[in-house]
Order: C-alpha cells, then sequence, then structure tokens
C-alpha cells in the first residue's frame, strides 16, 4: 500500500469560464478547501505575445497545492505550467504540447479524459486527487427477487468523474434488474450528462461517448464481482459485457446504443 506524504490538497481550478464550473461543486464535497478561480478568455487561436497574470492569480497558484487548468489558450496555459506547481491540464491539447510543458515543469500531466485517469503518476498531489476522481470505481450490492432475478440494492462511488456524470447517472440503475436495458439506460445519461473538455484528439460527441463507455464497463465490472454467474459465457449479461468490452478495444463508440 502506498503512503503518500502530502495527506490534505489544497486545490485551485484556473478556467477561462467555459469549464470547470460543475468541477468545482463535485470536487469541493472531498477537497473542501478548492477553489475556482475564473481568467479572462482570450482566443485560442490567436498568438499572445506576453500572458501577465494578475496579483490575486499568482497569489492563488502560489497558496495552492495541486492545479487543474481549464484553460483553453495554449499560451496562458504554458504560462500557468511554468509556475512549478504539480498541474492537471484537463485540454487536452497534444502531445507536442505536453512535451514542451513539461520542460518547464515536470509535474504536469495531461490525461485523454478527466474520468480515463488513474493514480500512478508517482505525483503525491496529483495522486491523491485520482484517488478520489477520474476512472469512475463501484461498489455494488445486488438483491435478489422471489424468482431470484437480481436488482440492484445499492451503488456507491468510490471514484467518481469530476464532472458530476457519475452521480447525476447512478440513481437511475437503483432498485432496477440487472439487464443490458438498465445498462444502456445508465451510458446514455452519462453521455448526456458528461461535460469533458472538448480536446485537439476528439470532439465532445467522441468524448463522452468514450466516457459512457468507461463508466459502463466499470458498472459492469463491479456487478461481476459481485455475482461473476451473471456473466457466464452464453448467458445474456455474458454476451452483453462481451460486446461492450470488444467494442470499446476497437474504439467503434459511436455503434454501441
Amino acid at each position: 500500500m502506498r503512503i503518500f506524504r502530502v495527506l490534505n490538497v489544497k486545490i485551485l481550478i484556473i478556467s477561462d469560464g467555459k469549464y470547470g464550473d460543475r468541477a468545482i461543486l463535485v470536487i469541493k464535497k472531498k477537497f473542501p478547501e478548492a477553489e475556482l478561480i475564473i481568467l479572462e478568455e482570450e482566443d485560442p487561436t490567436i498568438f499572445l505575445d506576453e500572458v501577465i497574470l494578475k496579483n490575486d492569480v499568482e497569489l492563488a497558484i502560489e497558496n495552492a497545492d495541486l492545479l487543474i487548468s481549464y484553460v483553453r489558450h495554449p499560451d496562458v496555459v504554458m504560462e500557468i505550467s511554468s509556475r512549478g506547481k504539480p498541474t492537471i491540464l484537463a485540454i487536452n491539447l497534444g502531445l507536442g504540447f505536453l512535451n514542451q510543458s513539461l520542460e518547464l515543469n515536470p509535474k504536469i500531466i495531461m490525461p485523454i479524459s478527466m474520468c480515463n485517469a488513474l493514480p500512478d503518476t508517482g505525483i503525491d498531489e496529483i495522486d491523491r486527487y485520482f484517488e478520489k476522481f477520474g476512472n469512475p470505481i463501484y461498489k455494488i450490492k445486488l438483491e435478489y427477487t422471489e424468482n431470484n432475478v437480481p436488482i440492484i440494492k445499492n451503488a456507491e462511488l468510490i471514484v467518481e468523474s469530476p464532472c458530476g456524470a457519475s452521480n447525476a447517472s447512478i440513481d437511475l440503475i437503483l432498485g432496477k434488474e440487472v439487464t443490458p436495458d438498465t445498462f444502456n439506460l445508465f451510458a446514455i445519461n452519462i453521455r448526456q450528462e458528461c461535460r469533458e473538455p472538448v480536446s485537439v484528439l476528439l470532439s465532445h460527441d467522441e468524448m463522452s461517448e468514450s466516457s459512457a463507455v468507461k463508466h459502463l464497463l466499470n458498472l459492469l465490472e463491479a456487478i461481476e464481482k459481485e455475482d461473476p454467474s451473471l456473466f457466464l459465457p452464453n448467458t445474456p449479461l455474458g454476451e452483453y459485457a462481451g460486446k461492450r468490452r470488444e467494442e470499446f478495444k476497437t474504439k467503434n463508440l459511436k455503434q454501441l446504443f
């Protein structure tokens, strides 16, 4: 078991107003000292000769243990990165940009998506965050009707998505039968609730599809741990789960639901 040197993490979310508003509400539930600061929006297509952060922004950065940037302008993000703080770049600006940023600050990561990240970066502040927010982890409790039909009695989120899509969708499965229809409804709602920032790699539709599939596969895994017999080969749920996993591997996301 890994022992973290950093126990309490003060998080500063930096946004230009487009993303991060919902993340701060979700993150404060587990990191109460988290703060959101909004910068003046800049056109990402226009090169900035100079980036000057206001005094209150500089002070907030200085007082933070971890920065999460939802800023879209590369020049502004690079300036934030240069402050040397452990930093998560929530908007994926591409591998070339990441490599440039790492030359200024080795404590930077840029996940493909914020709900597909694990606490394995080796940077304590970042890993503490990803223990709570990132790759979704569920704990499921089943009960069975008189006809031995499995029902989802309780669903607990151990790790959730920072945009709130996980929490917004979990009530949909409580008390429901363990069937493909229940899972499809869950995944569709995740897709609708997704607030994953658009990256240079994927469109918003592709990001929300990816988020929905990731949540679904992890939910299936949690239910399978609770009752593996439901997912045996040649059973309806076994075939459903196998198909979803194979489609995810081949990235044929738009054909899922």
